[in-house]
């Protein structure tokens, strides 16, 4: 497999005589065997950051090494580079075999070693028995192993995913991402795959890459960037629900909201936020950390039981806010109840330009 650095990439588009800054200044290493996940709302520039690796798009600034090897210039076929796009791409007057050894018999490799390839990567993804089939009698997720088999039997130096599972229902995605996990697990490679959705992020990657409007927000574990989010807008795109948002001020050691929330902060709480004294700031907290039981007023407005647990809806001091609650609770609209923020868990933003606050 391969290592990549990705050394301060740019795009940048001509529209009407107008440059667009679509990504700008992604620089990161990836190491041989990751699982990278470029995550973020449509239009953050992740699926243009990952068709400069395939060399679909031109780099603008930046030069893009693969195993130490300059390849910016170089054409998508020299890159050694499989893709699995999110339409699968199939021939659809080809059968499944056919198909899956299309770049093979293509690169005219011996028929012998064609069929030992794509039988080894029909085996690995459960296609042994639809190797005479055409596309059209598949399903969805059938159709998109089929895609990742084309690309295993070129036993390429690093996989690339285009948003891979968007166009299947929410139980076949499910499964797809457990089928996904396994294959990178059975084949050790290096793989960066594209998503807007957080849950296959978290749930897929060795380290996630959040984007917004073409800028690298923040590069971590799946654990970093939901616990320990780099600024306000990683809090509220990663998790479901998103973070909880505050804005007030600091006044004498306490977090004062504009309308009836009054949270007072313990020193080391204190010492972070000590130069925002009188200064507008974001607290911040996710919706499993604040608990049932304790001394802040909260109106409850809706109930939505999720089985194990409840996503309780109402007011904290006069804010929207969510809490994500163990069990089956069964407060009323308009029910006053009271809750407690996990001191620990509580984070604070600057209100202006939304990086975190560390103190």
């Amino acid at each position: 497999m391969a290592n990549l650095k990705l050394d301060h990439l740019k795009k940048i588009y001509e529209d009407d005589g107008r440059k667009v800054l679509a990504v700008k200044d992604f620089n990161m290493e990836i190491k041989d065997g990751e699982f990278i996940v470029l995550v973020g709302p449509s239009g953050c520039g992740k699926s243009t950051t990952l068709r400069m690796i395939a060399g679909l798009e031109d780099i603008s600034e930046g030069r893009l090494f693969i195993d130490g090897e300059d390849v910016t210039t170089k054409a998508p076929k020299d890159r050694n580079i499989a893709m699995v796009f999110q339409n699968y791409a199939l021939y659809a007057n080809m059968t499944i075999y056919e198909n899956m050894a299309f770049s093979l018999t293509l690169r005219k490799e011996d028929p012998e070693e064609i069929h030992k390839k794509v039988m080894k990567a029909a085996a690995i993804l459960g296609l042994t028995d639809q190797l005479n089939k055409k596309p059209k009698e598949l399903s969805g997720g059938q159709r998109q192993r089929v895609a990742m088999g084309r690309a295993i039997v070129r036993d390429p130096k690093v996989f690339l995913f285009d948003e891979p599972l968007s166009n299947l229902d929410a139980k076949l995605r499910s499964s797809m991402r457990r089928e996904i996990k396994l294959l990178h697990h059975n084949l050790g490679a290096t793989m960066i795959y594209v998503t807007h959705d957080q849950t296959e992020a978290l749930t897929l990657a060795d380290r996630i890459v959040v984007m917004s409007m073409g800028k690298v927000q923040q590069i971590g574990t799946p654990y970093e960037v939901y616990h320990d989010p780099a600024n306000a807008f990683v809090g509220y795109f990663i998790g479901n629900p998103s973070m909880n948002f505050f804005d007030g001020r600091i006044e004498n050691g306490d977090f004062r909201g504009p309308k009836d929330l009054i949270y007072p902060l313990e020193e080391e709480q204190k010492k972070i936020v000590s130069s925002y004294e009188g200064k507008p700031i974001l607290m911040a907290i996710r919706p499993e950390n604040i608990e049932i039981g304790g001394d802040l007023d909260y109106s409850v407005d809706l109930v939505e039981h999720l089985g194990q647990y409840s996503l309780i809806h109402g007011k904290l001091g006069g804010y929207s806010t969510v809490i994500k609650a163990r069990g089956w609770h069964n407060f009323k609209e308009g029910e006053t109840i009271k809750v407690a923020l996990r001191k620990d868990k509580v984070c604070f933003f600057d209100l202006a330009d939304g990086h975190r606050i560390r103190g």
